[in-house]
């Protein structure tokens, strides 16, 4: 604790920084007012009111305080590896049909390859949880970073089936241990101010997803025609058949010309892929966002949770005035409702191409520019969402967004149904943009009104949340392919449907705790009061 003395003698007592800036701020203002007032003993000055830390700049705070500026650059550098995480998240739907050729299995088995992505991001999520409540952060960030960029770069070189699966089951697990520590970290170190600094890390997620299907495209298979076995026959008919959009399979088609007839069969296949290429480019720039927290580990060894400051305001973190039993119980709740929206965000994301593909026979030109604009979207409302939580409360704002991705869900469906390639444009956007804020909101959600966010507690989330990336592909590839391709709306719908319901729940529950103890806690106060005024 330093501690320093004014000029009228007496002593004050700085705990932090931050508090040392403030006073000298503070004896600053009063140095010139006392100037203001032409030097006169006999006047009495006018005091100007002290600077609160919230009128400061941005740029002043980083500039002059070094807990600020330090908890700054791990959030601008927080953003940077998300942009990575994008990056690779943006892949996996373009690149879904690519991947199929490359194991050369169908569908319904190859959806395996996301299911134990999802298995593995929740082993990470469990382990990591764990580990950053005890180990050094920035060390772990570095290590999750550099160890899901490579693993989820060398994926496409597999072709063997069960090597492929290895690999996404260890790039589930880094992913995993990212989300996790960043999630942490951000409400860690933020506390309340943290909902501006959440919403703009999941932001940098989205524009790397934004740009990976752009340039994940130029290197997809291209789908080959040929023509052969050309025969004369008259037989008065013109018929043609399309192949299905992840087949390889020949077209017999017949065409008429006055007194003769030509027969042909037309063969479509996929050509080479070269999608291992765009993956080797989210490697690259995946390693280099790790790189900055290695350097901020060796120049930081102390943890800054160590830090005096950083353990005071860590004790300010006081949960809401819940029982044991209403905590465990809202934050069941609240895996389940996790647990449905990463179901419906990751399946639609990464199944949007292909559904195109099978039920639309887009090209993959289309079907990667509809799945851009769906990131684009989604990009665009978490960047308005860095704006909104400013004004907007998380607990409307969950409910606003939940009613919008039902809405956009719904018309999709309607699209999907008429075969109006315009409405599926416009309300995939839409999906997008309604599905932008509810995840990082619920954190800062559950940072407010429940219980504050340590590893632990991430981990418990986002282990809901990669239970359904790792349920969904398993019975919606087999549906799609041996049902319909509609069974990709109809399923998203009635989650969507099921998430919004348990969020009201969720709220009103919480909300009939908290008032049932603050009642309570009232008629105690009441008696107490009482009672003294009888004695």
């Amino acid at each position: 604790m330093a501690e320093g003395c004014c000029r009228d003698g007496n002593q004050f007592h700085v705990t932090s920084h931050s508090d040392l800036f403030a006073e000298q701020e503070r004896i600053s203002f009063l140095d010139l007012a006392h100037e203001g007032s032409g030097n006169n003993d006999d006047k009495p000055f006018k005091v100007v009111p002290q600077m609160t830390m919230d009128r400061r700049g941005v740029l002043t705070m980083i500039k002059l305080d070094p807990a600020y500026r330090f908890k700054f650059v791990v959030s601008m550098w927080l953003c940077m590896a998300y942009i990575g995480m994008g990056l690779c998240a943006g892949h996996t739907g373009p690149a879904f049909p690519d991947l199929i050729l490359i194991v050369n299995k169908d569908l319904a088995t190859s959806s395996w390859l996301l299911t134990v992505g999802a298995f593995g991001y929740l082993a990470g999520t469990l382990i990591f949880g764990v580990l950053y409540d005890r180990c050094n952060r920035l060390l772990l960030l570095f290590i999750n970073i550099l160890g899901a960029s490579i693993s989820n770069g060398t994926a496409p070189w597999c072709s063997l089936f069960p090597l492929m699966i290895a690999v996404r089951i260890i790039s589930g697990v880094f992913f995993g241990g990212i989300d996790t520590g960043g999630n942490t970290e951000v409400v860690s170190i933020w506390g309340a101010e943290g909902r501006p600094y959440m919403q703009m890390m999941h932001f940098s997620f989205a524009i790397g997803a934004i740009l990976s299907p752009l340039f994940t495209e130029p290197f997809l298979a291209p789908k080959i025609t040929v023509l052969e076995s050309i025969n004369s026959s008259f037989n008065g008919t013109c018929n043609i058949s399309h192949s299905s959009a992840l087949e390889m399979c020949a077209l017999p088609s017949n065409y008429n010309v006055p007194n003769n007839s030509f027969q042909f069969t037309e063969r479509q296949y996929w050509g080479e892929t070269k999608v291992q290429y765009a993956y080797l480019i989210s490697m690259i720039l995946g390693i280099l966002s790790a790189v900055p927290f290695l350097v901020l580990f060796l120049r930081n060894r102390a943890d800054p949770r160590t830090d005096e400051e950083h353990q005071t305001r860590i004790s300010r973190r006081i949960s809401v005035q819940l029982t044991r039993c209403q905590k465990v119980a809202i934050l069941i709740m609240l895996m389940f409702m996790f647990h449905l929206y990463s179901a419906i965000e990751d399946t639609f994301s990464s199944y949007l191409m292909t559904f195109t593909l099978l039920h639309f026979n887009w090209t993959k030109l289309n079907g990667s520019l509809v799945t851009s604009m769906f990131w684009a979207s989604f990009g665009f409302g978490r960047f308005l969402g860095i704006f909104i939580v400013r004004i907007v409360s998380p607990t409307k704002l969950l409910l606003l967004y939940c009613s919008l991705l039902l809405i956009s869900l719904a018309g999709f469906l309607v699209g999907s149904l008429l075969l109006f390639d315009s409405m599926v444009w416009m309300f995939a956007c839409l999906t997008g943009l309604s599905m932008s804020v509810i995840f990082p909101a619920i954190f800062t959600w559950t940072e407010e009104n429940v219980i504050p966010v340590s590893g632990k507690i991430a981990s418990l989330l986002l282990v809901a949340a990669s239970s359904g990336s790792m349920l969904n592909p398993l019975y919606l590839g087999y549906l799609m392919e041996n049902k319909s391709p509609l069974w990709f709306t109809y399923l998203l719908l009635g989650q969507s449907i099921w998430c919004l319901l348990l969020y009201i729940i969720v709220v009103i529950c919480t909300k009939a705790c908290i008032r049932r103890k603050s009642d309570a806690e009232l008629d105690r106060s009441s008696q107490t009061k009482k009672t003294l005024e009888h004695l």
